[in-house]
C-alpha cells in the first residue's frame, strides 16, 4: 500500500477562528484546512509554504508542528493508498487572497468547522479540547 503524504496549516485569527477552506473538487464541494499534497522532491515545510502560496497568495513565516496522523486512514480518493497527514499552526504575512473561484475561505470557531476528512474532523476534535483546557 502506497503512502500519500499532505500537510495542513492551523489558521488562527485574533478570535480564536480558524481559517477553512470550501474548495470544489473532484465534483463536490469539501470543507479542509489550507494546504494540501507534498511533491516528491519536498520537505513538509516547503510543500506547506507552496500550497499557502498557491491557494492564498501568503508567504508562511512560522509553522510549529501540531498533530501527525496517529491511526490508520485510507485515503479519502485513492483506495489503494493510505494516508498521513501533518498539521501545523501557523504565522504568515500577507493578504489572503483566494487564488481561483473554486475556493471560498471561511473563518470559524473550532467547533463549527464542517471538516470533509476523517483527520480534519479529528483535528478540529483536539483543537476544542486545547481550548477547553485553556491552552
Amino acid at each position: 500500500m502506497r503512502w500519500i503524504v499532505r500537510v495542513y496549516a492551523l489558521m488562527e485569527d485574533e478570535a480564536g477562528r480558524y481559517l477553512v477552506l470550501e474548495e470544489y473538487f473532484r465534483g463536490g464541494w469539501i470543507v479542509k484546512f489550507p494546504g494540501g499534497g507534498v511533491q516528491s522532491e519536498e520537505g513538509l515545510i516547503e510543500a506547506l509554504q507552496r500550497e499557502l502560496a498557491e491557494e492564498l497568495a501568503i508567504h508562511l513565516t512560522e509553522a510549529q508542528h501540531f498533530y501527525t496522523t496517529a491511526f490508520f486512514q485510507r485515503s479519502y480518493y485513492h483506495a489503494e493508498a493510505r494516508l498521513l497527514a501533518v498539521y501545523y499552526r501557523v504565522r504568515w504575512t500577507g493578504e489572503i487572497r483566494p487564488q481561483g473561484p473554486y475556493l471560498r475561505p471561511y473563518w470559524l470557531p473550532a467547533s463549527f468547522i464542517p471538516a470533509t476528512f476523517p483527520v480534519d474532523r479529528h483535528v478540529v476534535g483536539l483543537i476544542e479540547r486545547r481550548q477547553g483546557q485553556g491552552s
